[in-house]
């Protein structure tokens, strides 16, 4: 109940802003506003103005804007207040309103989150041996201020940057020193991990493949998107050793540019009391491996929620590199210091992986820091302007296939978030609106029937060859986009679903 009110509050709040600008313009050129809604569903209550009813409807989730002449209900007439009979540039204002208003939130919103929380530093966790990092002197702790003279907000702006395989110039603060570092980042090849079930105890570190399911191994990159879950998996080493085993999943990593670090998320040190925990417990051990971070808490994660019968191998070049098998018992043996004295803890592997899916359960191993000034507004512009870029690049994707609709969240998917959010604090319900409304503002752009971007076409089109669109012609083609984006909306809810059930 709780992530179902946040997600209402956030979509709420969302869409008001982007429906007012469509709002503000169309009454700046005296366009008629039927509707102005605040919630969906049966009205509650609402106040008639000159000529626009103001509703608050019954469910209090987004809201919409209904402006005569939008939609054809009836024969067309000549009164000038219809959408239909403005200028094509007014019209093309009206639409474009919506969007431009969603990308000004999100910018206001990122301003205060700046200027009440700060941002999170990219600090290094870990630098990896042999790597471009390793020989161009990047050392664990440092903190990655600037990438090529833009300032780093989180390590998913520097990877935007390393993708491209060219020469970067950092600004790395390293005991309070500002040092500038050069590094080309080395297109590393295509990663593919498998997790399987088998019976057999073979330890396949480090071991050249003679054959991957009765085909020679450079054909894995053609085998494997073929194959899912339930699968056969045979591998045949070329020491003469044979691995056989069921598929329980796959993930491919394409070949990439990467500089050989590991960034610093959360740290080993509990952050607030949640049984068997409590605040300030730093995890030293488990189940016998030393824990120095947060970096080895995750590495052992996968051994952790994998069965005792599961293994996964991470395959490079046709070599097996990694190794993990499950671990057997269905306990761990947890050691903490509590307030300097070791204590052991006993638990379920599974209570331990719920109890590290709560929000904030582990401290940061990173500070915030805080522009001076009128630096917020700057800095807020060009993180704004970072997220936007970032999110055109995965809209392009989308679309060519780079990424796959199923990674799309839904409606259900993005509730979720918000509920994660709301559970983290202020500071990441404050950001994830701002994500929200950004990508209101550029999915609305899209040229698709039935969208805000839909309707610009058609603006542009009558202002380039001076010819009016036929209002009942345009009315139809965005009743079909409408009917094909709730056909989207329907499968990405699906998917949301089997993702949740998963």
């Amino acid at each position: 109940m709780l992530t179902l009110f946040w997600f209402m509050i956030v979509i709420t709040i969302v869409v008001f802003f982007h429906e007012l600008g469509h709002y503000i313009f169309a009454k700046l050129f005296n366009t008629k506003v039927e509707e102005f809604a605040i919630g969906m569903g049966p009205k509650i209550f609402s106040k008639k103005g000159k000529e626009t009813e103001f509703r608050f409807n019954l469910i209090p989730m987004g809201g919409y804007v209904r402006i005569a002449g939008e939609e054809i209900e009836n024969e067309l007439s000549d009164d000038p207040k219809m959408f239909y009979n403005k200028k094509p540039w007014q019209k093309f204002l009206i639409a474009f309103a919506g969007p431009l208003f969603s990308v000004i939130l999100g910018y206001i919103i990122l301003a205060i989150s700046g200027l009440l929380y700060g941002f999170p530093e990219v600090k290094i966790e870990d630098v990896i041996k042999d790597s471009p990092a390793y020989y161009a002197g990047l050392q664990s702790g440092d903190v990655i201020k600037k990438v090529n003279g833009d300032i780093v907000f989180d390590s998913g702006i520097l990877s935007y940057a390393i993708k491209e395989g060219k020469e970067l110039n950092l600004e790395v603060i390293r005991n309070n020193n500002k040092i500038n570092i050069s590094i080309t980042p080395e297109l590393y090849d295509p990663e593919y991990m498998i997790v399987f079930k088998s019976d057999s105890n073979i330890i396949l570190n480090s071991k050249n493949i003679k054959s991957f399911n009765l085909n020679p191994p450079e054909k894995i990159n053609e085998i494997l998107p073929n194959l899912e879950k339930g699968d056969k998996l045979i591998i045949e080493l070329e020491n003469g050793e044979n691995i056989e085993g069921k598929i329980e999943g796959i993930s491919i990593s394409e070949s990439r540019y990467a500089i050989g670090v590991y960034f610093a998320t959360f740290s080993n040190i509990i952050n607030k009391d949640i049984e068997p925990f409590k605040t300030g417990d730093i995890i030293v051990d488990i189940n016998g491996k030393k824990i120095k971070n947060g970096l080895d808490i995750i590495s052992l994660l996968s051994s952790i929620s994998m069965s005792s019968e599961d293994k996964m191998i991470t395959i490079t070049n046709n070599k097996i590199e990694e190794f993990i098998s499950g671990i057997e018992s269905d306990t761990l043996d947890i050691k903490v210091l509590r307030n300097g004295i070791e204590e052991s803890i006993i638990i379920d592997k599974s209570e331990f992986m719920n109890i590290l899916q709560e929000p904030l359960v582990l401290k940061y191993a990173f500070d915030y820091w805080k522009p001076k000034g009128l630096e917020i507004i700057t800095v807020s512009i060009q993180w704004a302007n970072t997220l936007l870029k970032a999110m055109i690049d995965s809209i392009g994707q989308l679309f060519t296939g780079k990424t796959k609709t199923t990674e799309v969240l839904g409606p259900v998917g993005i509730a979720g978030v918000v509920g994660r959010a709301a559970k983290a604090g202020p500071e990441a319900l404050i950001s994830l609106i701002a994500l929200i409304t950004l990508n209101l503002g550029i999915v609305n752009l899209l040229p698709i029937p039935a969208l805000d971007g839909g309707r610009i076409v058609f603006s542009l089109y009558e202002m380039i060859t001076g010819k009016r669109t036929n209002p009942k012609v345009e009315a139809t083609i965005h009743t079909i986009g409408f009917l094909l984006l709730m056909g989207l909306f329907i499968y990405f809810t699906y998917n949301d679903i089997l993702r949740f059930l998963r």
